[in-house]
């Protein structure tokens, strides 16, 4: 058997290239979506309606008889499409190829005359995602939408995460006679609905750099404790945080950890625990002020306080109110591969940490840090010493 994957463009038969025309004209078999079947059964006669999961069962029980089936795809066959989940799921001897189609991206963005090199490009169909960090740190995100998150849904996020002054071009039914493009502010477009697999591109001119330095003058100061930057710096740098890591800050002050920590999860978000009502008032004014808008904040203690949080891949315990192996355990119970940094300024939290890491169960580092900063003093500089901070960093062993 030969199949061959082809991408049918974004969806009227005018958007079809002649490289697909002709494929389908030599193909036995034509296996789709219920979409396409009329525009394609005026190519060829033998077209079927087939899901992807039939799709590949169909393909693999006929792997032995010489036939020619054409998978036809929406959009293009390398953006977000089925044709990734087929080749990876057919039998290895078959021979498959891919034809190219005209997808929405380059539709879209030619309509709306901005150019796609730059653009961050993400799918939200069918996916419980936020689209929030992307918009945060790009100045242009194209987007995918349908099933649970349709485009009023993206742009509502938008608005309640302080986003709502950036631009938005929304296109729904593209190419078809009932295409239709509406360019705003996330703002002025929050009240409209919008159907299902419209696509979305977001420009955000005053977006954030997630590669800059958080200083300790950056931030809006209280009487709440602040992890400074020394120990801020090297305690992110232990957790090895990737875009996509999903991080909590548990007892998050006013927010010098959270914000760094959300920087380097840029295509994620932080959540946030802090029992105290003074301390989340100055967290979330850092935010606003920092513009860093990837951040879940909730008021409470934990554990107790985090049953909403999804699944941890990195966790900063900052402040444990003596709930330290409660904490470990409730995230371990979610996600034991995530990887902990405790720091400590007190004896007795480092000899919890210490007790609860060094178990022989997981791999543990223990650093103390001791850190001096210059200060004027008429014409000379004086090293001035802060408290001495432990870091534990500790991630459960796997045989």
């Amino acid at each position: 058997m030969k199949v061959i994957i082809a991408g049918a463009g974004v969806g009227s038969e005018k958007m079809f290239t002649g490289d697909f025309i002709e494929v389908l004209k030599g193909a036995d078999l034509v296996l789709t979506s219920e979409r396409l079947l009329d525009s394609l059964s005026k190519i060829n006669e033998n077209v079927e309606v087939m899901g992807v999961l039939d799709t590949v069962k169909y393909i693999n029980e006929r792997a032995d008889q010489n036939l020619n089936v054409v998978v036809a795809a929406s959009g293009d066959t390398g953006f977000y499409s089925i044709a990734k989940t087929v080749s990876r799921m057919v039998d290895s001897k078959i021979e498959i190829e891919y034809r190219a189609g005209i997808g929405s991206l380059a539709y879209f963005a030619s309509k709306i005359q901005i150019g796609y090199e730059n653009m961050k490009l993400i799918s939200l169909h069918g996916k419980e995602k936020s689209i929030v960090p992307y918009v945060n740190y790009n100045q242009y995100v194209f987007s995918l939408s349908g099933g649970t998150l349709k485009a009023h849904n993206i742009i509502n996020e938008l608005c309640e995460k302080g986003l709502g002054r950036v631009t938005v071009y929304v296109g729904e039914n593209l190419s078809d006679e009932t295409e239709t493009i509406v360019i705003g502010s996330a703002e002025e477009l929050k009240d409209r609905i919008f159907g299902d697999l419209a696509v979305l591109v977001i420009e955000n001119d005053n977006f954030t750099n997630s590669y800059k330095s958080l200083r300790d003058e950056d931030f809006i100061r209280g009487k709440s404790p602040m992890t400074k930057q020394a120990i801020r710096n090297l305690s992110v740098a232990a957790l090895e945080i990737k875009p996509q890591d999903v991080v909590y800050d548990i007892g998050a002050g006013t927010g010098s950890v959270t914000c760094a920590m959300a920087l380097k999860a840029n295509e994620s978000m932080v959540y946030a625990i802090e029992k105290e009502q003074a301390a989340l008032e100055l967290l979330e004014n850092n935010m606003d002020k920092l513009d860093i808008r990837n951040i879940t904040y909730v008021s409470g203690l934990a554990p107790e306080g985090m049953e909403s949080f999804p699944p941890a891949d990195k966790v900063f315990i900052g402040g444990s109110s003596g709930n330290l192996r409660d904490i470990v355990n409730t995230v371990l119970a979610k996600n034991d591969k995530a990887m902990f940094v405790v720091t400590a300024v007190s004896l007795e939290t480092l000899n919890e940490a210490v007790s609860l890491f060094n178990d022989g169960t997981y791999d543990t580092e223990i650093s103390s840090v001791s850190v001096a900063n210059a200060k004027k003093l008429g014409r000379y500089n004086l090293m001035m010493g802060e408290n001495p901070v432990y870091i534990i960093k500790g991630v459960k062993k796997f045989d």
